[in-house]
């Protein structure tokens, strides 16, 4: 993986507004949620690697787990390093599987600014898939 690399995030139903996302969908604190890990998640946000699997995939993926879905934004790697934080694949429990790591956020609110910059990077994106929607969006660099 690089900075080149496409990150695929999962976007819960219920992140979702009028078919925006909220910011809770980058967000990896407590309260927050689409682009948070829970506490248990060790501030390490799911994410699949794009060079090892499609938006798609990913969400297909993600279904066949039993999870849930509205369908996949994406960031990249370099949007990642532009506010230090690192992502690595693990491949667990899919191969590709990778997360973005918000350990060495030191506070609430760093968290939540950087998941607002990860939201607005992905928004700007728009969709890149939808399972109701005929065509992927094609990836774009920021």
């Amino acid at each position: 993986m690089n900075s080149s690399t496409s990150l695929h995030r999962q976007i819960h139903p219920s992140w979702v507004d009028n078919n925006e996302v909220s910011s809770q969908a980058f967000d990896v604190s407590i309260t927050s949620q689409a682009f948070t890990p829970t506490a248990k998640d060790d501030n390490k946000l799911s994410v699949s690697n794009g060079e090892k699997i499609n938006p798609k995939n990913s969400y297909d993926a993600h279904i066949a787990q039993g999870l849930k879905s509205a369908g996949v934004m994406s960031v990249l790697g370099n949007e990642c390093d532009s506010i230090q934080l690192s992502y690595e694949e693990d491949n667990d429990p899919y191969e590709g599987h990778s997360f973005i790591d918000y350990s060495k956020c030191t506070s609430k609110t760093e968290v939540r600014a950087k998941a607002k910059v990860l939201k607005a990077f992905a928004i700007k994106r728009g969709w890149t898939h939808k399972p109701d929607s005929p065509q992927e969006t094609e990836l774009k660099t920021a």
